[in-house]
């Protein structure tokens, strides 16, 4: 009897062997996988401190572009728990397709985020605010206040930007197309269109230089490359910075534009637990001023203390547009670029 039990209990043994081969293992809860447009500069202190305060290693996939191509092919075989990106249409073409999870609800409320930056479905969590700004030299005496002002007649063949595809541009003009209307973005893009400098190329330093070397009057760009200038190891890249000085333009009489960097839990993800406590590390006062510090990038709450330096953009009064409308603007606003021929 009892060789015959043995043989029993040895052959379930070796049956629960060989399923184990063929089952996924199970995921470590002392990790957490991140997938990210981001440059490992600004978030590499952040994870450590994270890591430091849980014990839970982050492992890091740094990527230049297609975060949300990649998520879609690997489906539910993803390893992929946390998605960030540098975009409000990106986090939003995320929930778009599919690929993201509701979050804890209280999440965005108990980390003081305010409700004008909350998405609508809560699959997704804004970590910074990004201004986008207009720089001119530093001793040009223009006031001018509103993006409008800048399709009139007197800043023609003064203008630098860069392609106005560029999500950065989109998310403004898809802005200005929330709170004024199709026929009047229209008539501001292909206003600003005809009073470009120079055909629209370069990134955003590129633009600010541009304005220190006197290609243009003025140019449009997010406020954070502006600090980093004037905080870079690169000569060029200062001077330009202290040659100029920023205005925050309104897109309306309620306020500036900003943009935001975004993080959103994947779908699919092996570890959602850690993955919600690194966002909600994210989201914490002591990781807001680290973004601030690293990027010069605003934080989303208000409660966080500020480097002096940005005191003064942190006071700028954003419009009353949801990021979610402004998303959702994006393919028409792309629409009306295409029309205005902006970047031939």
């Amino acid at each position: 009897m009892y060789g015959s039990l043995n043989t029993i209990t040895s052959g379930i043994r070796r049956a629960l062997a060989a399923l184990a081969l063929l089952l996924p293992l199970p995921a470590l809860a002392d990790e957490v996988n991140v997938y990210t447009e981001r440059q490992e500069v600004f978030l590499r202190d952040i994870f450590t401190a994270f890591t430091a305060a849980t014990d839970i290693k982050v492992n890091v996939l740094y990527l230049d572009k297609g975060s949300v191509e990649r998520l879609a092919s690997e489906g539910e075989h993803t390893v992929a728990d946390l998605v960030i990106v540098a975009d409000v249409g990106q986090v939003k073409a995320l929930e778009y397709a599919g690929l993201t999870q509701p979050l804890d609800p209280g999440l965005l409320a108990k980390n003081s985020v305010p409700v004008s930056m909350r998405p609508e479905r809560g699959h997704w969590a804004p970590l910074t605010r990004r201004l986008r700004v207009l720089f001119v030299r530093e001793d040009d005496p223009t006031a001018i206040a509103d993006f409008s002002e800048l399709a009139e007649s007197e800043w023609r063949d003064s203008l630098c930007m860069r392609s106005g595809f560029h999500p950065y541009n989109i998310a403004l003009f898809a802005n200005y197309l929330g709170l004024h209307g199709v026929e009047a973005t229209q008539s501001w893009i292909s206003g600003i269109k005809a009073n470009l400098a120079r055909k629209p190329q370069g990134n955003d330093r590129a633009q600010i230089k541009g304005v220190a070397n006197g290609q243009c009057r003025a140019a449009i760009a997010n406020l954070y490359y502006y600090y980093k200038m004037l905080n870079s190891d690169k000569e060029d890249e200062r001077q330009a910075a202290q040659n100029v000085r920023w205005l925050p333009l309104r897109v309306d009489a309620s306020g500036a534009h900003a943009n935001i960097s975004g993080a959103a839990i994947a779908k699919h993800s092996p570890r959602p637990a850690a993955a919600a406590r690194l966002l909600k590390f994210m989201l914490s006062a002591e990781a807001q001023r680290m973004y601030a510090s690293a990027n010069y990038e605003l934080p989303i709450r208000p409660d966080v203390s500020m480097p002096a330096e940005l005191e003064q953009a942190n006071e700028v009064i954003v419009n009353w547009l949801s990021l979610d409308d402004i998303a959702r603007l994006r393919s028409v606003a792309a629409g009306l670029v295409e029309e205005a021929g902006f970047d031939d």
